[in-house]
């Protein structure tokens, strides 16, 4: 996600064209303290931690097998909410889904062992592949279906919000990022330690049950987050964010994975926050072009939503745009801008130094009351920030993470 003092006004998300910098105030001292209150009373909520090694097929077996019951809910749930949204029978959809893209070539050509893993978790869990592969290309179907949440102005879609700062006196790099997914997968949260094949290499990454990754970090240390940026153009055949994330996460210096992400051809629009032991960088990646993302010149942070603000590859999103009713385009400045304008408040002043605790109190923020950084379920369903996770890129890397709004969810702490 992309900020500088809106540098380069991105373009509009699906809820609302950009406009000018958001000026909205931070809270008051008296709405400060009710939103301390509440996350005085935070939550434990139990996350499961699954233990991967061996070779891929039977990574994904061991994944499949143990989660098994939850990955059948999970998988039923979003079933129905692919009826729900798409109108139509979802696995008629998923079909119609893999018949139009092609992305098994590029997986086969750069993942191959995570196509394994992605076989054995269906193996495990006793779903067919097709089932469970779609299942893997979350991004990617959004986009594909992108046409009808444009029509329906949809505002609850894509809402990640992620940051990293670096270059502190005596203190490592900290990359940070909530997750906001549909309502639906919260519940089934599981932290994955994986243990490379023959390979001192190990990571942690978050995701919910079936599926092989959301975000991660490695023991180098390497972290990765990433928000989705549907303005940007997309590629049938290209390698989806899933495995795009995982293959990362294998890389063992930073500058391979900042050299794995220009080689490929990427599926989806994306933003890319890649974490090492001295530096963060930011790239916003479309099927064509891949652009850097600095808020300002020397900065030492970076900061991101879900609105392009350096990759201008968005041919195929303005023509969609040419079919936006103009009420549509009169809803003003996007969830993502107003989360930006958030994020770059609190983070653009090199001389206030960020620590863990800092970053737990911007991601946990309320700022805006329709468009707060941390979401909470909804009773009609929507998205809401099923977790958050705070990585310390330090010689002996720390991963904290809340599987639920940072708000009120108690934060654990897990080390290889």
């Amino acid at each position: 996600m992309k900020r500088r003092t809106f540098l380069k006004k991105g373009a509009m998300l699906t809820a609302g064209l950009a406009s000018s910098p958001l000026m909205f105030p931070l809270p008051n001292k008296e709405s400060f303290l009710k939103k301390e209150e509440m996350a005085s009373s935070v939550v434990a909520k139990d996350i499961q931690i699954l233990v991967l090694d061996g070779p891929p097929r039977k990574r994904g077996q061991i994944h499949g097998e143990t989660l098994k019951p939850k990955i059948k809910e999970v998988i039923t749930k979003w079933k129905d909410s692919l009826h729900e949204s798409r109108h139509m029978n979802p696995d008629e959809y998923i079909n119609k889904f893999l018949e139009e893209m092609n992305f098994l070539p590029a997986i086969k050509k750069w993942t191959p062992d995570l196509l394994e893993e992605t076989k054995g978790i269906g193996e495990g869990a006793g779903v067919d592949f097709r089932t469970i592969y779609a299942f893997q290309l979350m991004d990617e179907e959004w986009l594909f279906g992108r046409k009808p949440i444009l029509e329906s102005a949809d505002p609850k879609a894509h809402h990640c919000s992620g940051l990293g700062v670096f270059e502190q006196e005596d203190y490592p790099p900290i990359q940070a990022q909530t997750m906001d997914l549909p309502s639906y997968s919260d519940g089934f949260q599981v932290l994955l330690h994986i243990k490379h094949q023959n390979s001192a290499l190990e990571s942690f990454v978050i995701t919910y049950a079936g599926l092989i990754v959301l975000l991660g970090m490695n023991n180098i240390p390497l972290g990765i987050c990433c928000n989705t940026i549907s303005q940007l153009n997309y590629s049938v055949d290209g390698l989806p964010v899933a495995f795009i994330i995982r293959e990362l996460l294998e890389q063992t210096t930073q500058e391979d994975a900042i050299k794995f992400i220009h080689n490929i051809k990427h599926a989806s629009g994306q933003n890319y926050i890649i974490g090492g032991r001295k530096k963060v960088y930011d790239y916003e990646c479309s099927a064509n072009k891949i652009s850097r993302f600095v808020p300002y010149e020397g900065s030492s942070r970076v900061y991101h939503t879900n609105h392009p603000l350096v990759n201008d590859d968005q041919s195929m999103y303005k023509e969609m745009l040419k079919k936006m009713t103009s009420d549509k385009k009169k809803q003003g400045s996007s969830n993502s801008e107003v989360r930006y304008s958030s994020l770059e408040r609190r983070l653009k002043d090199p001389s206030k130094k960020v620590t863990v605790e800092t970053v737990k109190s911007i991601l946990s923020s309320h700022d805006h009351p329709q468009h707060p950084v941390c979401r909470h379920k909804e009773p009609k369903g929507g998205s809401m920030t099923i977790g958050c996770q705070i990585m310390v890129l330090s010689s002996s890397p720390q991963l904290h993470f809340a599987p639920g709004p940072p708000c009120m969810t108690e934060f654990k702490t897990y080390k290889f």
